[in-house]
């Protein structure tokens, strides 16, 4: 059952979808709100995401094949020359994930539970490779993003406006990998890019 959560800056009431959520934004007042033993903490506004067109919404379930999901989050990103969005999802069976969507191009994303020794950010090149797992991966971008506006609820804290350097990866089979460096910590996160054209509305 989802936990009713109530927004400090406006009174909505807002339905806690996922286990554990760090960062949550109110959809009617836009406000961002970090939860805190039971408890909203608002921390500003987020920026209100234009209307883009997307096969997904938020709260809606769809089908990749066999698999089926609900968006229950969103952020974008901006690299400087245009902008991704990365949304958080919840399958049937309760396992979270993420889909992230550029310039039409999909992803299937999952956090790689177990450590993983990757080379500092300043270490990899555009175009170098990396073994992963024994699998050989190619660097295809490395960048800087910020976040420029969120909605729904996700499972870290992060504030508008706030940075982090990444690395793309692509390896066999349109296997990919995705390292995240903020400020210490490292994150990693495995999965596929897959045909826009599997994805249907549940």
């Amino acid at each position: 059952m989802p936990v009713s959560l109530t927004c400090p800056s406006c009174g909505n009431v807002i339905n806690q979808m996922t286990r554990s959520p760090q960062m949550l934004v109110c959809p009617a007042c836009n406000s961002t709100h970090l939860l805190n033993s039971g408890r909203l903490e608002d921390v500003g506004k987020s920026a209100i995401l234009t209307d883009f067109p997307s096969i997904f919404e938020l709260h809606h379930t769809f089908r990749h094949k066999d698999w089926k999901f609900t968006p229950v989050g969103r952020v974008r990103y901006d690299y400087g020359d245009g902008w991704w969005d990365e949304w958080f999802v919840r399958s049937d069976n309760g396992k979270e994930s993420w889909v992230s969507v550029d310039e039409g191009e999909i992803a299937i994303e999952a956090l790689v539970q177990k450590g993983v020794k990757v080379p500092s950010f300043d270490e990899l090149k555009v175009g170098g490779s990396l073994i992963i797992n024994r699998i050989k991966m190619k660097v295809i971008e490395k960048n800087s993003c910020t976040m420029v506006g969120a909605e729904g609820e996700l499972p870290f804290k992060i504030a508008p406006n706030e940075t982090y350097n990444y690395v793309d990866l692509l390896g066999p089979k349109r296997l990919s990998f995705t390292i995240e460096y903020q400020n210490d910590a490292i994150d990693c996160y495995k999965g596929v890019w897959i045909d826009p054209f599997d994805i249907t509305r549940a």
